[in-house]
């Protein structure tokens, strides 16, 4: 893999995740899409000093996901995650872009190579991103897909379709899925619109329900729209 190559992928994913931050008027925002009757989204976003969050709750034909991503102020440490449901296997990248000497699992990253870590339910990985790159990168992208159940990795592949319909998806493609499966998840995104919806009944059943203030905001902009 082309050190700069992919760090400006890095880069272009940071960039998405800012475009999340400036829609978000106040934090924590809420926005909830269907498209059509084949899957929907939920969106939680949440700034504070420490950091952004956001959490992705998703229902598509491949199953039920929470796809969840924070990012330090400095945009230089970000996690994503994907947990299925309703067994809960999930697959974490920590991704740091420098500044990494004192975290144990990058000793041996050399900058400017960026450190990923990978932990899934068969064990962790570390590694330079560029090391995934490819004909070089087979094995380790081999070792990193053994971090999952045949189970979860069909289920990531079932979502390849839906994974470039939306920004927010970006963080979990390029520098993530698609460092380990580059020809099954990664690729040009081919944005869609959705038709935004009430979520909190949703989200409910993800275990995430609504507090009473998100509630109200939700009912009065939805008063009087045909659901």
């Amino acid at each position: 893999m082309d050190v700069p190559r992919a760090l400006s992928a890095v880069a272009g994913a940071v960039a998405l995740a800012c475009l999340v931050a400036q829609a978000a008027s106040a934090a924590p925002a809420r926005w909830h899409f269907a498209f059509g009757r084949a899957w929907e989204i939920s969106i939680l976003f949440e700034r504070e000093d420490t950091g952004d969050r956001t959490r992705l709750l998703v229902r598509a034909p491949a199953g039920r996901f929470v796809f969840f991503s924070e990012q330090d102020p400095s945009g230089r440490d970000s996690t994503e995650s994907v947990r299925r449901l309703p067994d809960g296997e999930t697959l974490t990248r920590r991704l740091v872009l420098s500044a990494f000497e004192e975290i144990p699992a990058c000793s041996e990253v050399r900058a400017p190579d960026a450190c990923v870590v990978l932990t899934g339910a068969n064990g962790t990985l570390s590694a330079p991103i560029s090391g995934f790159g490819g004909e070089p990168g087979a094995p380790l992208r081999a070792r990193a897909a053994g971090l999952v159940s045949p189970g979860m990795r069909d289920a990531l592949f079932a979502l390849a379709p839906i994974l470039p319909a939306m920004a927010e998806f970006g963080s979990y493609t390029e520098d993530f899925l698609g460092l380990v499966w580059p020809g099954r998840l990664s690729g040009a995104r081919k944005l869609q619109r959705g038709v935004r919806k009430p979520g909190c009944d949703f989200d409910a059943t993800f275990g995430y329900p609504c507090d009473p203030e998100a509630r109200r905001r939700e009912e009065k902009r939805f008063e009087g729209v045909a659901r």
